[in-house]
């Protein structure tokens, strides 16, 4: 039987956090989207002598925008634009922001290539953490459309 501490000391790939744009900053006021590819996977182990095969897939995602707003839980890895499906609004400047992403994942274990899938009791946790980016502010000017003279 594999157990929920034998999934967590699997090398479950946690899969790297994305954020859009991707330019090192966002705007304060804008959505800022997010992202993950952390997919199900297939790992091979051995317990007690005997091959184990174990598939892990992920039930939720738990966002930290790391600006001490509340952390966002979802059931979806997100999406690049123009599909997002997670995003965020800055409301204030900040320099080296990063998001972190905990990923708990669900799994199953065939034992000697049986054929036969069983249920992994409890779950595993994964973390990662984005690049860090600045949240900036930006002051429009409206002008009548002419250029000065020179």
């Amino acid at each position: 039987m594999v157990t929920a501490q034998d999934l967590q000391r699997l090398p479950i790939a946690p899969g790297t956090v994305s954020v859009q744009p991707d330019r090192g900053w966002v705007l304060v006021n804008i959505d800022t989207i997010v992202f993950t590819d952390a997919a199900p996977q297939v790992l091979d182990t051995v317990v007690l002598g005997t091959p184990v095969r174990v598939g892990v897939s992920p039930v939720d995602y738990t966002w930290d925008f790391g600006d001490a707003s509340a952390p966002v839980t979802t059931t979806v890895p997100g999406a690049p634009y123009p599909n997002h499906t997670v995003a965020h609004t800055y409301t204030r400047a900040a320099e080296g922001v990063s998001v972190g992403l905990t990923v708990r994942w669900s799994g199953q274990f065939e034992v000697n290539g049986s054929g036969v899938w069983q249920p992994v009791q409890g779950t595993a946790v994964t973390s990662a953490v984005s690049a860090p980016f600045d949240v900036r502010t930006v002051t429009v000017s409206l002008t009548n459309g002419s250029l000065p003279d020179h």
